[in-house]
């Protein structure tokens, strides 16, 4: 993962997700955390349009190229982000509840933090957003 990490360039390191779960991953990794579409810490809560409004400007701010969304709870709000955006984002599934079945790339806690290191790499390494 430090590796991994390394090769994203320090101002592409931002993490914009659906709940805030991977605060001691920023932490440890150097990313910054733009926000999260649920804004308190429990995934019962919803935003509101103000809310979503305010993070879709943080992430045009940022160019963020990729909302992270827990493979496990569903993604609408993520797409609506996205899409509020108006930039070419990328909503990517994450591991952080749940390991995979069997075969899903996930079946174990390696196997999920190698997964998510795949993903979060390969998303933030994508080009910089446009507007669509």
């Amino acid at each position: 993962m430090t590796a991994q990490f390394a090769a994203i360039p320090p101002e592409r390191r931002t993490l914009v997700t659906n709940h805030h779960v991977f605060g001691y991953l920023a932490h440890r990794y150097g990313f910054e955390v733009v926000g999260a579409v649920i804004p308190s810490g429990t995934t019962l809560a919803s935003p509101s349009a103000a809310d979503l409004e305010s993070l879709a400007t943080a992430v045009r701010a940022a160019g963020v190229p990729a909302v992270f969304a827990d493979s496990s709870q569903p993604d609408r709000l993520a797409h609506v982000l996205a899409d509020r955006a108006g930039l070419d984002v990328a909503v990517v599934p994450l591991h952080s509840e749940s390991l995979s079945r069997e075969g899903g790339g996930a079946q174990t806690y390696l196997q999920m933090m190698h997964a998510n290191a795949d993903a979060i790499a390969h998303a933030l390494n994508r080009p910089v957003p446009t507007p669509r």
